[in-house]
């Protein structure tokens, strides 16, 4: 079965961040941690704007891993 197009990493918007830049944002983060610290340790590493709005978007939640937070990112885009 083919993916939907919308939900393609390929035919994301120019504006939205890549799985890869909120990874790097992520770098250091000692979970659990919540949606807050998440976004502080993202500005600290740097963020880029559309990753600190992308997870300003995510549920407020108590994440376990990296892998998490990008299911959830996705989710939110």
């Amino acid at each position: 079965m083919s993916q939907h197009p919308a939900q393609s990493q390929d035919q994301r918007h120019e504006d939205e961040p890549r799985m890869d830049e909120i990874a790097q944002a992520l770098k250091g983060a000692e979970y659990p941690m919540g949606k807050e610290k998440l976004i502080a340790l993202a500005q600290r590493n740097g963020a880029n704007g559309e990753v600190l709005a992308l997870l300003r978007k995510m549920r407020d939640h108590k994440y376990d891993s990296d892998a998490a937070v990008l299911r959830e990112a996705s989710r939110a885009e």
